[in-house]
């Protein structure tokens, strides 16, 4: 059949030649050279005298390393710069420590005039410090030193809790110079409470801060936070299971400990809200009452003032008298409407 098609047509049907025989890549796996296999019997006193590792640490045995060694180079910090600290020899600080008052929690834009303007209604200032860092910056507290002892107590009963630019501030008396053995913040004393424990226990009120005002459980729950990030030794790791299921069962029931306590926590803050909105309620049902009380006597004023005129009277005698329609009506009646007999 292909014989028939034109030459151009049996050139599309032509077959192709045969491919050339190539040799193979690969070898057989019989031809293959193998690597020597010998025994270890001679690097086993090599192993025996080998020199033995150090173990890695982990990521949370590095977090505590550093903790550690941030905490100890801290205390080394506190300890040098408590050894050559005075502050009966600052050369910046007031004249009579017992009649200056420190004022905190200062805004960073509050400057020396503001603070005298607002000081100055208490008693005539003698000088204020403002305490500012190394660059020059204001770190938002200041030293007022006044003339007379009696205007600084007036100042630190009233004071304390003003605000000024927009924030509360506190005020309290100076305590470096006047009490013995008395350390600020920086080295780790100091009467501030925002750092008691958690946030559950953390002033938050403006004002002074009174430790007395914390009641037992708050500063149980106090101790037990700062406890609970004290580092402790593993005393169970050489024993069995035994005190790992006592310590299991500790754990458990100190959850349950935690549980008890934050209901106690819940219930004390709803006896707090409840309170608040009864306080609320009060409150506003006196100031309706005062608005009452003042609304009457305006009125009763007023009365007073212009007289009985603007009001009608209800007498007899000085209402206008009644249209007679009878005589509008006529005798025979000349309306249509006013004749009808119902």
């Amino acid at each position: 059949m292909s014989s028939r098609l034109p030459p151009e047509l049996q050139k599309l049907f032509t077959p192709r030649p045969p491919l050339e025989h190539a040799p193979p890549v690969d070898r057989a796996p019989d031809a293959k050279p193998r690597p020597k296999v010998a025994g270890i019997a001679q690097y086993v006193a090599e192993l025996l005298n080998a020199p033995k590792g150090t173990p890695t640490e982990t990521v949370q045995q590095r977090k505590e390393r550093i903790k550690k060694e941030r905490a100890l180079q801290t205390q080394e910090n506190i300890a040098r710069a408590m050894s050559v600290w005075d502050p009966s020899l600052n050369l910046h600080a007031t004249e009579d420590p017992y009649k200056t008052i420190v004022v905190a929690r200062l805004n960073y834009d509050a400057t020396e005039q503001i603070l005298r303007d607002e000081f100055g209604r208490f008693g005539p200032i003698a000088a204020i410090k403002m305490v500012n860092d190394l660059d020059g910056n204001f770190r938002g507290y200041a030293f007022i030193e006044f003339e007379r002892e009696g205007d600084m107590r007036d100042a630190f009963k009233a004071a304390d809790g003003m605000r000024i630019l927009g924030r509360r501030i506190v005020v309290d008396v100076e305590r470096g110079r006047t009490v013995k053995g008395w350390l600020p913040r920086r080295f780790g004393a100091g009467l501030g409470g925002t750092r008691i424990g958690d946030k559950t226990v953390n002033q938050k009120a403006p004002g002074r801060f009174d430790p007395a005002a914390l009641s037992d459980h708050q500063l149980g729950h106090a101790r037990r936070a700062a406890n609970r990030d004290r580092p402790r030794p593993d005393r169970y790791a050489e024993h069995g299971s035994s005190r790992r299921r006592l310590s299991r069962n500790r754990s458990s029931s100190r959850a349950r400990g935690s549980s008890y306590e934050r209901r106690d926590r819940e219930r004390d803050r709803d006896r707090d809200r409840y309170r608040d909105r009864d306080r609320d309620r009060d409150r506003d049902r006196d100031r309706d009452r005062d608005r009452d009380r003042d609304r009457y006597r305006d009125r009763d004023d007023d009365r007073d003032r212009h007289g009985h005129a603007r009001y009608r009277s209800r007498s007899p005698s000085s209402r206008a008298p009644r249209r007679d329609r009878s005589h509008d009506r006529g005798a025979g009646g000349s309306s249509s409407h006013h004749g009808r007999r119902y």
